[in-house]
């Protein structure tokens, strides 16, 4: 009985996970005739010191999965798994599963980073009321602050200092840094999304369940569109 009772639960939360998906992509579509009034939000908050630091933060954190060197593959439920437990228990084991599959080598610079993009998150969110952001203006802000900045961090894998829009004339590297940008981008959005869902529900003993399934599958969404745009850029000539 608990067993049948534990996946009705799972299974409803995965079809409110869907469905808040279902809204944030409709959002986005609803988004791309902003008025005028909206536009001048958008200046604001590209002038805001916070957002800028969550800008250059969300672009290392995206070097980091994009320097990823682990060869092994998580399905979606083993990774939303790991990173359940992981911040429901604690678990170590978790916690190791989720931040090497995301190019971290440093558990704790994993986590660490990812708590410093939520707040950021929310506090420009109560700001800004950031869900009327999409994903293209979100890319062009990633874009700005890119061009303007370089991405360094020692912990990195590779150890270098580089610049997401440094493509050197090689037309692949140029599509792959576009095909990560475009998903740093999405995943941004998303999370927006996620920051935001306590507002419509409350704080209701359901809110950080659900919050959690949120952040989880959008962190997967980045996870798979890396090894996708890798692939890409492997097959390319």
């Amino acid at each position: 009985m608990k067993t049948i009772k534990r996946v009705s639960f799972l299974m409803a939360v995965s079809l409110f996970v869907m469905l808040f998906f279902t809204i944030i992509s409709c959002n986005k579509d609803i988004g791309s005739s902003k008025t005028e009034d909206s536009m001048l939000d958008l200046t604001e908050l590209g002038k805001d010191s916070v957002f800028k630091l969550f800008l250059n933060d969300l672009l290392l954190y995206s070097r980091y999965v994009s320097n990823r060197q682990s060869d092994n593959v998580l399905s979606k439920s083993e990774f939303e798994l790991h990173f359940s437990k992981a911040i429901r228990e604690n678990s170590l084991l978790s916690k190791k599963a989720i931040s090497n599959a995301m190019g971290f080598t440093d558990l704790d610079v994993f986590w660490e980073l990812n708590s410093k993009l939520n707040k950021q998150l929310a506090f420009l969110n109560r700001k800004y009321n950031l869900k009327k952001i999409t994903s293209d203006q979100m890319r062009s802000f990633l874009n700005a602050e890119a061009l303007n900045s370089f991405v360094f961090d020692k912990k990195i894998t590779s150890g270098v200092r580089i610049s997401m829009m440094d493509y050197g004339g090689d037309e692949c590297l140029e599509k792959y840094n576009n095909c990560q940008m475009n998903a740093t981008a999405i995943y941004a959005v998303e999370l927006v999304g996620c920051v935001a869902v306590a507002g419509p529900l409350g704080w209701s003993p359901i809110v950080p369940i659900i919050y959690l399934a949120c952040i989880g599958s959008s962190t997967y969404q980045l996870y798979t569109s890396d090894r996708i745009c890798k692939t890409d850029f492997k097959y390319c000539k």
